[in-house]
């Protein structure tokens, strides 16, 4: 079987880590699958970077999103035309361009599926509500145009058939998980002493929905909280980042601009380096998918603190310490408590160690995939036609 895998549309975050983690994987396969990879340049840089480059015959790298770009778009149809796969596999969509072969899509917007009153509430004008409602509902009517559909949990797989009038039976669920690399790390931080420095990990892209202006706000409330304890957060945003400026912006109007550290982004190789110089993890997030930040700590021994919302509990379970969404009091507490319990600590690392162990790892999450690949095509070809194309189902639900 010949498959063209799409990730020309990922330039950041979660989804660009779970892309880079399952080309590497497709490469060491010796299946019946023959690949070929188009994908964007900042997939292609982590490949390099990782030492696991395609071989240039089995790849194109589009150079702007096919998100952003017609020409784009008219190039990774080309490449479908030139290319003649049995089928397509979108890694995360939508695609953008009328792919007019089979067309197996990934779905990891929260926006799309699931964003509630939460998320929206990070919204600050009518105007920019209007400008994300139209794209919303422009990405639903692109994603409606696969054939297929898998997701990373089942909170996106239930949104895509309540809001999007998807039949349940054509959507997979495939849970996210770690790159290997953290579950070959040592895990090297401890919990620090009273007196000792408490680094704060805080690894994501700036979105709205990260919800990371609150930071500076936790940070004073710690203050207030545990006078003596000395704290970091550590940010991994792009030095020139309008929300790092407004972060740093907020840091030092309320007198702790020395408790925010940004390191820039970070490689995905590098990653499990920089959780060995940190001793928690915190994730003010209101709207996820599945962040792979979860299983991360998890593996590299870190608790972690996040917020009390339900795609924070379906994956982290008992493994979490949570806090009321937007209340930087309540994360302050929540923070200050774990610190201050040294059982409650470690039984969240415990538990984050057991819930790794069903994840699936990379080997499963590709044979799993290649399920859903092989799935699609022999129902198709059984069938003899192409499925219902749901730019026909049912009116979306929004």
């Amino acid at each position: 079987m010949y498959v063209l895998l799409n990730c020309s549309t990922l330039v950041k975050g979660g989804a660009l880590q779970a892309a880079v983690a399952f080309i590497g994987t497709a490469l060491t396969k010796g299946d019946h699958i023959k690949w070929y990879f188009v994908m964007s340049p900042n997939v292609a840089a982590e490949l390099q970077g990782a030492g696991r480059m395609p071989q240039s015959q089995q790849m194109s790298v589009i150079k702007e999103s096919p998100a952003r770009s017609n020409r784009s778009r008219k190039t990774l149809q080309a490449l479908v035309k030139a290319v003649k796969p049995d089928l397509v596999f979108t890694f995360f969509g939508p695609a953008y361009a009328d792919i007019e072969i089979l067309h197996l899509c990934g779905v990891a917007d929260g926006w799309v599926t699931h964003g509630d009153q939460w998320a929206w509430r990070t919204v600050r004008s009518p105007v920019e509500a209007t400008k994300l409602l139209g794209t919303i509902l422009y990405k639903a009517l692109m994603f409606r145009r696969a054939d297929a559909w898998v997701t990373e949990s089942v909170t996106a797989k239930t949104g895509l058939v309540r809001r999007l009038r998807i039949p349940e039976e054509n959507i997979t669920v495939v849970p996210n998980n770690c790159a290997d690399q953290y579950i070959r790390s040592e895990a090297i931080a401890e919990r620090p002493s009273l007196y000792g420095t408490l680094n704060i990990l805080c690894l994501s892209a700036y979105y709205k929905h990260k919800n990371l202006e609150i930071i500076p706000a936790v940070a004073k409330e710690l203050q207030i909280r545990c006078p003596g304890r000395q704290v970091k957060f550590v940010l991994t945003l792009p030095a020139e980042s309008s929300g790092l400026k407004k972060i740093l912006s907020q840091a030092a109007a309320l007198g702790v601009d020395d408790r925010i550290v940004n390191v820039g982004p970070v490689p995905v190789s590098r990653g499990p380096e920089l959780y060995q110089t940190c001793h928690m993890l915190f994730l003010p997030s209101v709207l996820e998918t599945f962040s792979a930040n979860y299983p991360e700590a998890m593996a590299m021994g870190l608790p972690i603190v996040t917020t009390n919302l339900r795609f924070a509990r379906d994956v982290c379970g008992a493994a979490g310490a949570y806090f009321e969404p937007m209340n930087a009091r309540d994360a302050a507490h929540t923070i200050g408590r774990l610190c201050e319990d040294e059982g409650l600590w470690k039984s969240l690392v415990a538990e984050g160690k057991r819930i790794l162990r069903l994840l699936p790892n990379q080997e499963m999450k590709y044979e799993l995939y290649r399920n859903c690949i092989e799935d699609l095509y022999y129902r198709f070809n059984n069938q003899g036609k192409p499925f219902r194309r749901n730019d026909q189902a049912e009116p979306l639900n929004h």
